[in-house]
């Protein structure tokens, strides 16, 4: 299990302070005992010290139960069990959890403070979706490491565009199939800041510190009570000086604050439940009190990599020649002719990755790549040829199904941070970014024009968007600290046409290739009927019921039927009633993926 502030919560309720220094001074006397000459005594004293470190890292008021049967889990819901004589009792089911039928069970003697903890002083009375609820408390759970409490905080109202697109809009309501129409200049509305704040780069470069990074992160994904999103690197004590005139906004409670004083930045989308306190000072003074650390999961990467490798899903749409085929699939054929040729070091890249260096080498694991990096002519020897054979034979089952490599990279979005910083400051929101345009300084710096964007999951032609590289000079400077994300604009809805993504961490693979590029169609994006569940005063049987209602994951089940339907389709001809039958069936699959989302 990853840290988190449920885990760290249990270890301050059983005064549990140095766990983490306790695994670590085990972990290093272990290593230093491997590094030693092997004998009955070393081996012994290995043994007991991995005895040592179960014990110290085993969490026993912590556990996870697989529901096989409903029945089996409302008796556990309401009777609670036993595991080694200790009592437990449901804790919560988090987002990846429940879809696969497993819930969250703490030890009875923890339990009381823990949810007295993870309520965190929020207003009781105010009614909310009991799923969305549920989804949200378990943010508690996700694995993060700590790092210090930003030098003042602001919670502002997200920003949000209006304009005029093509779109297509499916409607599953009082119907008994979807209604599927196309709509010409329809009034769409974005949240362009869904998902995401800004950091000043010295609370950027203070969290990089103590995260032992060695640059400056363009980004991080962050945790707090009932907080969740990235977070960018930005100077909007700058934007403020030079563009606003004025360093005071308007919080989300109405509260006027002077951005001198703040060093992070988080907007309504990110902060959940901001609306159950009276106001900021509020929602801190509990989060203190209750113990709240704030987390970072993931940052983004020093660099981007240069190749990935797509899959099915991306493809699938695409209407291309045979000469168009040939030229997608050369790289991965060349790739596959170099190892099949015993090209050691084509091998070792193979084998190991582009990120392998100098400083990392000694890291890998102790394998028969690693005897190819010590010795070439291992290249030569029958097990190491033996053992590529048997993974290059993978790797060409994998490429006849669509693991193909491109020239390309996954990257976080962002929305446009200008355009955010024009809605706190109460400015005519209009971004550096037009409609159809992206930043990304790694398609920069390779000179590309245009970029094909995918997101998983997907099925129609209408999910994949082309978008030009945008770069001027007011660009350069505004998201100089933003080296490896992608910046979408604020006018176009790429992110409606993605399957709704959002800001919070959700990445996208972009290419530069030329056939995809060239083959990308920009159709109007697909636009599904949004359901508002009922709000109401929570309740645990309430949680209870939105645990057995979201058990089972439906998400890869259609992305696969509609992969079973496209391979029909082909069958047809475009003019037929069966290819239009099927085109209307495929395009209604975003609709039930993305009820399986929520």
């Amino acid at each position: 299990m990853a840290d988190s502030n449920t885990l760290r919560f249990i270890d301050d309720i059983n005064h549990l302070y140095d766990a983490d220094e306790r695994a670590a001074d085990i972990q290093r006397k272990i290593r230093m005992l491997q590094k030693q000459e092997t004998t009955r005594v070393n081996r012994k004293e290995i043994r007991r010290l991995y005895s040592e470190l179960d014990e110290v890292q085993f969490k026993p008021d912590y556990m996870c139960l697989i529901i096989d049967k409903i029945e089996h889990y409302d008796k556990a819901c309401k009777d609670g069990f036993y595991i080694n004589g200790i009592h437990y009792e449901r804790l919560l089911g988090t987002n990846g959890g429940v879809k696969n039928s497993t819930i969250v069970f703490v030890s009875s003697r923890v339990a009381p403070e823990l949810k007295r903890r993870l309520e965190n002083g929020r207003d009781l009375s105010k009614p909310l979706v009991p799923a969305k609820f549920e989804s949200y408390k378990a943010l508690s759970c996700s694995g993060s490491t700590p790092v210090s409490l930003p030098h003042g905080i602001c919670v502002v109202p997200d920003c949000v565009t209006h304009f005029k697109s093509n779109v297509i809009y499916i409607d599953d309501e009082g119907v008994d199939e979807p209604k599927m129409e196309y709509r010409e200049n329809e009034d769409v509305e974005l949240i362009d800041s869904d998902g995401y704040g800004l950091m000043l780069p010295s609370l950027a470069e203070r969290w990089s510190q103590e995260l032992g990074l060695d640059y400056i992160m363009s980004g991080a994904n962050t945790r707090f009570s009932w907080e969740k999103g990235m977070v960018f690197c930005f100077d909007f004590l700058e934007f403020a000086d030079k563009v606003a005139g004025t360093r005071i906004i308007k919080d989300a409670w109405g509260n006027e604050v002077d951005l001198s004083n703040i060093e992070l930045i988080l907007t309504t989308s990110q902060l959940k439940l901001w609306d159950s306190y009276k106001s900021f000072d509020d929602y801190l003074d509990n989060c203190l009190k209750n113990g709240y650390t704030f987390g970072i999961p993931k940052v983004c990467p020093k660099e981007l990599e240069n190749e990935r490798y797509l899959n099915y899903q991306f493809i699938q749409s695409f209407k291309l020649t045979d000469e168009q085929i040939e030229e997608l699939i050369q790289p991965t054929i060349k790739e596959i002719k170099d190892i099949l040729g015993l090209d050691y070091k084509k091998s070792i890249l193979f084998l190991k990755g582009m990120f392998l260096n100098e400083d990392n080498l000694w890291k890998v694991e102790n394998d028969f790549a690693k005897a190819l990096m010590v010795d070439p002519e291992m290249i030569n020897d029958p097990f190491v040829r033996n053992r590529i054979y048997q993974m290059i034979r993978k790797r060409i089952k994998d490429a006849k199904i669509g693991v193909i490599k491109v020239a390309g990279n996954y990257s976080i979005i962002s929305g446009d941070p200008y355009s955010l910083c024009q809605s706190m400051f109460g400015l005519e929101v209009t971004g550096l970014l037009k409609a159809g345009e992206l930043y990304n300084k790694y398609w920069i710096d390779k000179g590309a024009k245009y970029v094909t964007c995918f997101r998983a999951p997907m099925t129609a032609a209408n999910n994949v968007i082309k978008l030009r590289v945008s770069n001027t000079k007011d660009m350069q400077h505004w998201y100089k600290y933003m080296t490896t994300c992608t910046i979408l604009n604020s006018w176009d809805t790429t992110t409606h046409a993605t399957n709704g993504a959002d800001k919070d961490g959700d990445m996208y693979l972009l290419t530069d290739n030329k056939v995809l590029v060239e083959n990308t169609l920009n159709l109007p994006a697909i636009m599904c009927v949004q359901r508002k569940a009922n709000k109401k005063i929570i309740e645990e049987a309430d949680l209870i019921l939105a645990n057995k209602n979201s058990f089972g994951d439906e998400i890869g089940k259609t992305t696969n039927r509609a992969t079973t339907m496209f391979d029909m389709q082909a069958q047809f001809s475009p003019d037929s009633d069966e290819y239009k039958v099927l085109d209307y069936r495929i395009k209604c699959s975003q609709l039930y993926q993305q009820n399986a989302i929520r």
